[in-house]
């Protein structure tokens, strides 16, 4: 066994080398930044031998360096046409982690290094359309075998013999935003227009060219209370009768349901399939 650096001497390398994940310390593996043995302040790994801990960094908690000022990331972005939820290596000479700052890398050429503490084992890449999953083909980001409701996406095309995921989350839980402008045309419904990956997409903003914000469509109901069961319809909310999903009382503007036909008693829901939704 490799013996491990002594973590209060404080001579860690600088940040330009990138963080090996998983790393054993301790007898304990770890898939991402730690706290262990320096309280508040985050380390990492970034040499090891046979997995166990032989140099190690203070983890970067925020973007850095790059050519957009240190921005945040955005996810989803696009990157050779791919769609991207996570930090990703890719033509990084050094292999360190980098996202897109706008939701077009191809477009904008924006980006930033990611924070360490965004980083997690087996987690970094494009989500790759179609994928396989139990036998199964599936062309969007899915909650089929989530036990949440989440939606996910697999980063090889077949997950049942190389089970690598990352969950479908954006930056910015928005909603699409009906009618929306790409290249001069107006979409009352989610698209594929310009989706080189084949990704049903919607912008989340009125002008697309001007803010690159976006999401990748979800096609069934996700999250909630119930884990992402189906909408009913009608459903009584407040006394009310809904005939459709709506985004009262939702902190982002995200449209919902009841998946029974009685909130008010049940207080079971479910965020609505973008595919659901129109102008």
């Amino acid at each position: 066994m490799v013996k491990a650096l002594n973590l209060e001497r404080g001579d860690a390398p600088t940040k330009s080398s990138p963080c090996v994940f998983p790393f054993i310390y301790q007898g304990k593996s770890y898939t991402s930044c730690t706290e262990v043995g320096r309280k508040n302040h985050p380390w990492c790994a970034i040499s090891t031998i046979h997995g166990y801990l032989v140099q190690w960094k203070n983890c970067s908690i925020k973007e850095y360096g790059g050519n957009s000022d240190e921005q945040p990331c955005v996810f989803p972005f696009a990157y050779g046409g791919r769609t991207y939820y996570t930090c990703t290596n890719e033509d990084e000479e050094i292999q360190r982690f980098w996202c897109a700052t706008t939701g077009s890398y191809d477009k904008d050429k924006r980006w930033s290094y990611c924070a360490d503490t965004r980083l997690a084992a087996y987690s970094q890449g494009p989500c790759v359309f179609p994928f396989i999953y139990k036998e199964k083909s599936y062309s969007a980001c899915t909650t089929a075998g989530s036990s949440k409701g989440k939606l996910w996406c697999s980063l090889t095309w077949n997950y049942d013999r190389d089970p690598k995921w990352t969950y479908c989350t954006p930056s910015e839980p928005l909603p699409c935003k009906f009618p929306f402008i790409f290249f001069w045309n107006a979409y009352t419904a989610c698209t594929t227009v310009g989706s080189s990956d084949g990704q049903l997409w919607c912008a989340t903003t009125k002008m697309y060219h001007q803010d690159r914000k976006w999401k990748s469509c979800a096609v069934e109901e996700y999250e909630g209370s119930s884990n992402g069961q189906a909408c009913v319809f009608p459903f009584i909310y407040k006394k009310r009768t809904f005939n459709a999903c709506t985004n009262e009382n939702e902190t982002h503007g995200r449209f919902w349901c009841a998946t029974t036909r009685n909130y008010d008693q049940d207080q079971k829901w479910s965020y609505c399939a973008d595919t659901r939704l129109h102008s």
